[in-house]
């Protein structure tokens, strides 16, 4: 009886151990990369707080849309690029 006390309690406290964080991006909805380009400031303060801690937020959508949005913004309009055929 006492092993399987013994048992549940490590078994209680490696699942409090494995208990995953909330992903914290200071937005209070999903962006768009145009939403993004249009407001630098917003995009200065997410895609901060997603470059400070890439492996928490590398999959968060909007750390996703503003890593695409700060390319956009940082070559201009794509439409302008030349076309690369390979």
């Amino acid at each position: 009886m006492q092993l399987s006390a013994v048992f549940l309690l490590v078994l209680a406290a490696s699942a409090a151990g494995c208990k995953r964080e909330a992903v914290i991006v200071p937005a209070d909805r999903v962006y768009t990369v145009d939403e993004y380009l249009a407001a630098p400031n917003l995009r200065r303060r997410i895609s901060a707080a997603c470059t400070n801690d890439p492996g928490r937020t590398g999959h968060d959508p909007n750390c996703i849309n503003v890593h695409r949005a700060d390319r956009v913004a940082a070559s201009g309009s794509l439409g302008s690029l030349p076309r690369v055929v390979p």
